[in-house]
């Protein structure tokens, strides 16, 4: 679900050099699976990864408030609504600056001892 949200207007990923994941604390996943998470963006793209919210980017000087190029992007999970115990909908979002992020709404199914995309729609695009 992830990778599909950062190849979606790739220009924001020119230059990245690390992603933030920011998952609300209700979301139900285990430690093992944020660590698999991790892991697998960081192969896939080679980039550090932190586990910080857009204040706490700013406060580690990771992002500067005036500049408008960043040097990475923070990915946020959050707004769940389970349905059942076997599909939930989740609101995720890419931001890169002011000038460029995204948000969609995803649907997941439990389906063979792991959560899948199922449907994804985007809600908001700048």
């Amino acid at each position: 679900m992830l990778d599909e949200l950062i190849s979606t207007d790739t220009a924001l990923n020119d230059g990245m050099e690390f992603i933030s994941l920011d998952f609300d604390e209700e979301l139900p996943l285990e430690d093992s699976d944020k660590q698999s998470i991790e892991e697998y963006l960081q192969s896939r793209y080679n980039v550090k990864i932190y586990h910080l919210t857009y204040e706490q980017l700013v406060a580690q000087g990771l992002y500067d408030a005036g500049d408008t190029k960043r040097k990475g992007i923070l990915l946020s999970i959050e707004k769940q609504e389970q349905s059942d115990q076997n599909n939930m909908t989740i609101e995720v979002s890419k931001y890169r600056s002011n000038e460029g992020g995204l948000t969609a709404k995803v649907t997941l199914a439990y389906q063979q001892d792991q959560w899948k995309v199922v449907n994804s729609t985007p809600t908001k695009e700048s």
